[in-house]
């Protein structure tokens, strides 16, 4: 790809996970890398963050203005999108050959949640190529999956993405667990108020499970059926931080198993608050914090959700 085909208004799926000539340098590695970030999931696709980038520093904004504050009220979902986002762009900038170092909420403003300074070249490890040219074909998959159990080897690989995140991840496969975990997310939907119902579906999210093979909303037994395994994400703690560092681990996840051809949907109306959160990582042998469930499994391609250009998301200036 030539520097000039990096256009801030074009679809960001369009340039996520492409190559550059050798010979760039850094400042259009750096947008190119931020197109990618721009690929991450955020619950009904609200796509929460704002990004400043001003030479070699990168600052991840939350915007308040596409936040849920009635499905969403301690922002934890909105914080864990900003982390993918984040964990996202750290992928692109090393696999784009470029180093970093990222601080999590650094201060100076209440809605800075991260800065990554760049600094000088990096020789991207094979994985990290492989991640970042996966990110273009990233989806959230609701429809039936592929019975059979994950592939041992790519469990053992999806656990090594969580290495050095600060997060922990838990695969259950075995149906007893399962169950356990279908029960929950159904208890979460059958309580759900009237008022955070309306205000997700005002939101734009699609659901709250899945399909299931009669097309109906998988309900019941029908979640844990559905589902070849189910992934959690956890963290010791359950503030900001940990939130970034869970989607930053989620974000990484999600690309592995594209690398490895399974896909992913999420299933968050559990986590929405802290007891749900503290409740499910008990039940998958946890002592933290579950911050992202997501069903894993088999499935197919399907046109890409569209995604803000960066134009819309990169600010010009520092807030103040």
């Amino acid at each position: 790809m030539h520097v000039a085909d990096l256009e801030r208004d074009a679809d960001p799926w369009t340039l996520a996970g492409s190559p550059l000539a050798p010979e760039v340098g850094p400042r259009p590695r750096i947008e190119l890398a931020l197109h990618t970030a721009l690929t991450a999931p955020s619950p009904g696709n609200a796509q929460p963050w704002r990004w400043f980038a001003g030479g070699e520093l990168i600052e991840l904004y939350r915007d308040p203005a596409r936040a849920c504050s009635r499905c969403d009220p301690a922002g934890q979902a909105t914080v864990l999108a900003c982390g993918a986002a984040l964990g996202a762009l750290r992928v692109a900038l090393r696999a784009l050959g470029l180093d970093e170092q990222t601080a999590l909420l650094p201060g100076g403003h209440p809605d800075l949640l991260a800065r990554v300074a760049v600094g000088g070249r990096a020789s991207p490890l094979p994985e990290e190529q492989w991640l970042y040219q996966a990110a273009p074909k990233r989806r959230t998959y609701r429809g039936v999956m592929a019975h059979g159990p994950l592939s041992r080897a790519l469990s053992r690989r999806l656990g090594t993405m969580v290495d050095g995140t600060g997060a922990e991840l838990h695969v259950v496969e075995d149906m007893a667990r399962k169950q356990a975990i279908g029960a929950a997310v159904e208890a979460a939907i059958a309580g759900e108020l009237p008022a955070a119902a309306a205000a997700r579906v005002a939101a734009g999210e699609p659901g709250v499970s899945f399909e299931a093979p009669d097309g109906a909303q998988a309900r019941g037994p029908a979640i844990a059926d559905g589902a070849p395994a189910f992934v959690v994400v956890s963290t010791a703690d359950d503030e900001p931080a940990e939130w970034l560092r869970a989607g930053q681990a989620l974000m990484r996840v999600l690309l592995r198993a594209r690398v490895d051809h399974a896909w992913g949907s999420f299933l968050h109306l559990p986590l929405t608050d802290a007891a749900g959160r503290k409740r499910l990582a008990n039940l998958v042998g946890g002592t933290g914090h579950a911050q992202a469930l997501v069903r894993l499994g088999g499935g197919a391609d399907s046109p890409p959700t569209p995604r803000r250009p960066l134009s819309e998301v990169l600010l010009a200036q520092r807030p103040s």
